[in-house]
């Protein structure tokens, strides 16, 4: 409750209704006066704010250590208590994002980036080796043969030249034709080619999780079908929760990552490689804990929907890799 002074009209600002107490019955809003100071501004502004805060830390809390419970509140109607799915998601989310992306702090005995960056970026780029090659030109293979373009006109030139049989399909044509394109953009630095389809891809990350997030709840769907308790919106918002709780997870651990690589001078290896069984037991305890199913039944259900998710997954990062590749 706000601390303004409660108006003597009757009738909702918002709505028009009459007001029997200080809240209308219909939308919820205050009946107060309208005028306020700076200071029931800025008191209005503390309050919302540890209002959220206390949201928060309560769902957090059983989001991480109680898993699928939140699920469970929210499908019996216990809401007020607790973030909404949607709004949550929204903000952790973002979260997630903006510090995966930001990078660690920087450090005096950091190893030498322009190394590191050669290796993650030449792991990436082997696909793309055959399509942009050295500073002479593109490489595109006939047969055994292997020819040189340095422009896309004097490779739809040869193109036109073979045989219907021989030609490029469509993706082959739009692939060579880029790394053409890209060659020229680079003047052949492969480097910095692999370099700015990461950069590009990285701006779509998040629309392969968001994308990914529906059809995940689908396969739960798929998968406990027989549970007519539950509706498809119900596997949406247990989802939605298990997707909130591997990003603060995540978020966590690249905290502690970056942390530690500052003042030891090294990566926290052995911390990282648990990460992966953190998340699988996550899923695993929230698919028991909400399901209600016998062990096996789970452990196989478990089996099948990481399976699916990691031929999800696998299918949007090359599909968006392909678009990165693409939009440079």
């Amino acid at each position: 409750m706000s601390h303004l002074k409660e108006r003597k009209e009757k009738n909702c600002l918002n709505c028009g209704e009459l007001v029997a107490g200080r809240y209308c019955q219909i939308c919820g809003q205050e009946n107060v006066e309208v005028k306020e100071s700076f200071w029931q501004l800025l008191m209005h502004f503390i309050e919302d704010l540890t209002h959220f805060d206390g949201k928060l830390w309560k769902t957090l809390k059983l989001l991480l250590f109680k898993p699928a419970s939140l699920t469970r509140l929210y499908m019996e109607g216990k809401r007020a208590t607790y973030l909404h799915p949607i709004r949550m998601y929204l903000f952790v989310s973002a979260v997630f994002f903006l510090v995966i992306f930001t990078g660690g702090p920087k450090k005096p005995a950091e190893l030498n980036k322009e190394a590191k960056t050669q290796i993650a970026t030449n792991t990436s780029i082997k696909k793309i080796d055959s399509i942009t090659n050295a500073k002479d030109g593109f490489q595109f293979e006939i047969g055994k043969d292997t020819i040189n373009y340095k422009t896309v006109e004097a490779y739809q030139a040869a193109q036109n030249k073979l045989p219907a049989a021989k030609k490029a399909n469509w993706l082959e044509s739009r692939l060579a034709k880029q790394g053409i394109t890209l060659n020229q953009k680079f003047e052949g630095d492969k480097f910095e080619i692999g370099k700015a389809v990461l950069e590009q891809f990285q701006h779509y990350f998040s629309r392969i999780l968001y994308i990914s997030l529906p059809i995940f709840a689908m396969f739960v769907w798929v998968l406990y079908r027989r549970n007519k308790e539950h509706y498809f919106v119900d596997h949406l918002i247990f989802s939605i929760h298990i997707y909130c709780a591997f990003f603060i997870i995540l978020f966590v651990i690249k905290l502690i990552d970056n942390l530690y690589e500052y003042f030891a001078h090294k990566p926290f290896t052995i911390f990282d490689v648990s990460v992966a069984f953190v998340l699988f037991f996550y899923l695993y305890k929230s698919l028991r804990n909400h399901f209600h199913q016998s062990r096996s039944k789970t452990i196989l259900k478990f089996i099948v929907l990481n399976i699916l998710t990691f031929i999800l997954m696998g299918t949007l990062m090359m599909a968006f890799l392909l678009l990165s590749f693409f939009n440079l």
